[in-house]
């Protein structure tokens, strides 16, 4: 147990919440990116024109 008490010393838990919330926001817009072209893509092929 000691890797805890190292991993919730103050300093390396902020540096982890830090790379852990930027992650988040590249997997979020990632994931985002990817829903709207799977339904522009949907579009198209129903004969829509999603411009």
């Amino acid at each position: 147990m000691e890797w805890l008490n190292t991993l919730l010393r103050p300093e390396i838990l902020a540096l982890l919440i830090a790379i852990v919330a930027i992650v988040a926001v590249f997997v979020v817009a990632t994931r985002k990116a990817h829903h709207r072209h799977q339904e522009r893509i949907e579009n198209i092929k129903n004969g829509f024109n999603p411009d």
